[in-house]
């Protein structure tokens, strides 16, 4: 007889839906959670904590290329425009839309405004005397963001991993109903209140470890017992935040798979093992491997496939288990430590640029209006991330060897020995020097804007 099916956080069967375990908003890699109610909780979420945080990590998004399939455009997010020493205020989903469709931006004491020469001559009382032409690809530009810190120690974030975490491993577990031994942590998903079940991971040596093996960008979930035998998930988001959440004072028998591990890329691509204990993922790791004796007699373990790439991920967890039980520093409110360490992490992300199709096909699209003009690339430039990706459209219209992403992802690791770029003052030189350095440089640049036009997602 077929089990019953309904929400895991109110036990109804009416109206199930499929429940992003993280919102569509937040990743290009869906995972569903396919038992929890349309109106009472799924679609409450949104109004009650989701949208809030979707709202405040935007800038974040938008740097990483991800964008909601509900919705047409990236995510929008104030900044300000510093041009000639005035400090300009805007709000963007793209770099492309500060001179475009006669956008008109005011100055942050609004005395004075920006935009399109015969639009702004149009303003009651403009004249020669107060309008001055601006060449915007002779002066530098420079964008400047604000992301409040407390966000990530917001009601708002703690309710959003607890769900996450919730979701994922109910998922994982098989549960397709409303248990009892999750109470609580329903009480505070979906009221806010009770007790909180969430922490901040404040150590750097820990977000040092996700760092030497997960992907520029990447979301990463894993479960571990505590040494109190407490049922914990990890969330790291985007590798900028990461959290503990103790789900169950104790194992319970309604769910046996306690070692789970799933990383999400922001090229949709996942890497993922679950297990019921440790001991069963040690033998599963090491019944992976064969013995081969070498010709001088040395043994050494080799795996059988070696296209396994679950095993680096497997050997990462097993070597790290011991500091999830014992060495995480998780704080609820805010110190200057974990600010400073979320500063960093942040830095980090806007200062480096992860090589993706779909970053590339965005970029192209939203220069086009810019290479049917013709114009020229603005030698002052200081957007990093435009010049590097400026500088892939050259690289590709330059060579005759590049006709695939494959092709150019192989190119740029050849060059800069990684997949992830960290474009500091003196790349971003480098850059636009060797394109300057090329006299029909543009013409190169929309070649290779023509060709990644005709490239297929992978």
């Amino acid at each position: 007889m077929e089990s019953k099916k309904a929400c895991i956080y109110c036990g109804t069967t009416d109206e199930l839906s499929d429940s992003d375990i993280i919102p569509d908003a937040l990743t290009n890699s869906k995972i569903i959670n396919p038992n929890v109610c349309r109106v009472a909780h799924n679609n409450k979420f949104s109004d009650m904590f989701e949208d809030y945080i979707i709202k405040h990590l935007a800038v974040i998004t938008n740097e990483l290329d991800i964008k909601s399939s509900k919705g047409k455009n990236y995510a929008a997010y104030d900044a300000s425009i510093l041009i000639d020493n005035i400090e300009y205020v805007t709000r963007l989903s793209s770099d492309t839309e500060l001179f475009r469709n006669n956008k008109i931006i005011s100055s942050s004491d609004g005395k004075i405004k920006l935009g399109p020469l015969e639009n702004i001559r149009r303003f009651k009382g403009a004249n020669e005397d107060n309008v001055t032409a601006v060449d915007i690809n002779q002066v530098e530009i420079e964008k400047r963001i604000v992301l409040k810190m407390d966000t990530f120690f917001s009601l708002e974030m703690y309710r959003l991993m607890a769900k996450i975490a919730f979701e994922w491993y109910c998922l994982h577990n098989g549960i397709q109903d409303k248990c009892a031994k999750f109470d609580a942590l329903i009480e505070f998903i979906t009221t806010g209140k009770g007790t909180n079940p969430v922490r901040f991971i404040s150590n750097a040596e820990v977000y040092a470890i996700f760092s030497q093996i997960f992907a520029f960008g990447s979301h990463t979930l894993l479960s571990y017992i505590g040494i109190d035998d407490s049922v914990n998930i990890v969330v790291s988001l985007f590798g900028v935040s990461a959290y503990n959440i103790k789900i169950l004072d104790k194992p319970t028998d309604a769910c046996l798979n306690n070692v789970l591990f799933q990383e999400l890329t922001i090229d949709a691509k996942r890497n993922q093992f679950f297990c019921k204990t440790v001991e069963e993922l040690m033998g599963d790791f090491g019944a992976s491997f064969r013995e081969v004796i070498l010709p001088n007699g040395l043994k050494i373990n080799i795996p059988y496939s070696v296209s396994d790439f679950s095993l680096q991920y497997k050997m990462w967890y097993l070597m790290n288990y011991q500091i999830f039980q014992t060495s995480l520093k998780c704080i609820e409110e805010p110190n200057q430590e974990a600010i400073e360490l979320l500063k960093k992490q942040i830095e980090e992300i806007l200062q480096s640029s992860a090589l993706t199709i779909r970053g590339l096909k965005r970029f192209v699209k939203e220069q086009e209006y810019y290479f049917a003009q013709g114009n020229s690339l603005n030698p002052k430039g200081t957007d990093k991330k435009s010049t590097f990706l400026y500088y892939c459209l050259f690289v590709i219209g330059r060579s005759a060897d590049i006709h695939t992403f494959d092709d150019l992802s192989s190119h740029m690791k050849e060059k800069f020995s990684e997949g992830t770029i960290e474009i500091d003052e003196n790349t971003n030189r480098l850059f636009l020097d060797e394109i300057f350095a090329t006299e029909d440089y543009f013409s190169l640049i929309k070649k290779g804007a023509e060709i990644i036009k005709n490239w297929g997602y992978n």
